[in-house]
């Protein structure tokens, strides 16, 4: 019988349980932001300036199984936001 952690070391590197801020040049600008990722169930809450940017789910492992779940952040700044969280995952 599978438990609910036996689901979590099918995909991986434990998933943090606390927030974390990741500072990233979202639109090769020049100009950086501090986002607070925030682990919420199987999702990332992400807010920039205290607004809600994104929520990211995972369906699998690596940076091509992350998924935008709410928000409308351009692809091309979603595609930098999971490679962010999976790297920052996976040095844990």
């Amino acid at each position: 019988m599978m438990t609910e952690d036996d689901d979590y070391d099918l995909y991986g590197p434990q998933m943090p349980q606390e927030a974390f801020h990741l500072e990233m040049d979202l639109y090769d600008t020049g100009d950086y932001y501090n986002l607070l990722f925030i682990p919420c169930n199987d999702v990332f809450i992400v807010v920039s300036n205290n607004q809600h940017l994104t929520t990211m789910g995972q369906n699998g492992s690596g940076v091509d199984a992350w998924e935008q779940r709410d928000g409308q952040v351009e692809d091309e700044v979603f595609e930098k936001l999971a490679i962010a969280l999976d790297g920052y995952i996976n040095n844990l």
